[in-house]
């Protein structure tokens, strides 16, 4: 046999696997996505505050770069102070507020500023020094960038809500812009989670008998969004201010000046019972959906990596239903801060199911 064929055919040595696909890598790089996301929950909790405190118009003016020092002089808070003056609120709501009732009214608003800058550098830094190390796959460099650009639009999201609350006979942000700022924040933890989940387990196994399961968590998925939405509607309006009885509304199961604007559409997004009624019947189809979904997947048989996030899935969508009647019915503070804290792990769980189930086959 010539020796050219003997070369020719001899075993190759193996492909190098890339230092990015070790699973070494792969856990770092999705604890620190997985960090991102816990920050992001964070910051739902710092905007809900600092919402229910009527702070957020306490800053006049948007500084992505120089606005992370906070007044550090009598004359710096003056002239914050003078600002706030000049507003709506502040001649409506708080006419006569001192200097130390305006500063209790800063720095939520500054704190919430402040997280946000701190994400995107605890976004950036690391994402630079993986690239650098090699640690992330090149693949995903594009779409990782891209969320970093997302993150600061989210800012300019964020001061084009604030900025709604300066207008003539304004006391606070419009409720579409809350919405939408609510939103993108949503959009934006998701994609680092889902991300994270995939860079940890990058393979999809394969579920039998599980592709229906799938479609209902997809459903799920979207009834959780719809009435996380309607939700925001209900902070942004003060809808959660009316009508605190449960089932009845005012001995009605509709509400009875549920039909006071035109067009009529708008009743669902600026008529506080409306808007209020919406978010309690979408609230309850989605917490029966998610159980009836629990319900059908546990009757199979289902792998511990899909029945655990399905079980979670269940119960954290039995305490939302929970936290939201008892937000409404009682005038205990902050439980409507935990409703919304638990709304977003309530979302997290149902996107971990769906992607435990990506290999679902019929």
């Amino acid at each position: 046999m010539p020796s050219d064929l003997v070369f020719s055919t001899a075993a190759q040595p193996p492909t190098p696997v890339s230092p990015a696909a070790s699973q070494a890598n792969r856990r770092l790089v999705a604890a620190w996505l997985f960090a991102v996301c816990g920050m992001i929950w964070v910051m739902v909790g710092i905007g809900g505050y600092t919402r229910d405190a009527g702070a957020g118009l306490s800053i006049m003016d948007w500084q992505p770069i120089s606005g992370i020092i906070p007044p550090l002089t009598a004359a710096a808070w003056n002239r914050l102070f003078a600002l706030y003056q000049t507003i709506p609120q502040y001649r409506i709501e708080h006419q006569g507020m001192d200097l130390a009732g305006f500063q209790a009214l800063f720095w939520p608003e500054y704190l919430h500023r402040l997280w946000g800058r701190l994400i995107g550098f605890v976004f950036f830094v690391p994402l630079v020094a993986f690239i650098a190390t090699r640690r992330i796959e090149k693949r995903l460099i594009p779409w990782l960038t891209l969320l970093f650009i997302l993150g600061g639009l989210q800012g300019a999201i964020g001061w084009f809500m604030v900025a709604s609350g300066f207008d003539p006979n304004s006391v606070a942000v419009q409720p579409w812009r809350l919405s939408l700022h609510f939103s993108a924040a949503m959009f934006l933890y998701v994609a680092v989670l889902w991300t994270g989940m995939t860079v940890l387990h990058p393979r999809a196994p394969s579920v039998p008998h599980a592709r229906l399961l799938r479609v209902l968590v997809v459903a799920v998925i979207v009834a959780i969004a719809l009435t996380m939405v309607a939700g925001t509607f209900v902070s942004g309006t003060g809808a959660d201010d009316i009508n605190k009885t449960w089932p009845l509304i005012e001995g009605h199961w509709m509400p009875p000046d549920g039909d006071t604007l035109r067009p009529h559409w708008l009743n669902m997004f600026a008529n506080k019972a409306v808007v209020q009624w919406d978010h309690r019947v979408l609230g309850t189809l989605t917490a029966l959906g998610v159980l009836g979904t629990a319900f059908y997947g546990l009757l199979g048989v289902l792998p511990r990596r899909v029945r655990l996030p399905i079980l979670l899935l269940a119960a954290f969508a039995m305490l939302q239903w929970a936290l939201g009647v008892t937000a409404l019915v009682s005038d205990v503070d902050n439980v409507g801060l935990v409703h919304q804290l638990n709304a977003v792990l309530l979302l997290s769980f149902a996107f971990w199911s769906l992607h435990a189930l990506r290999g679902a086959t019929r």
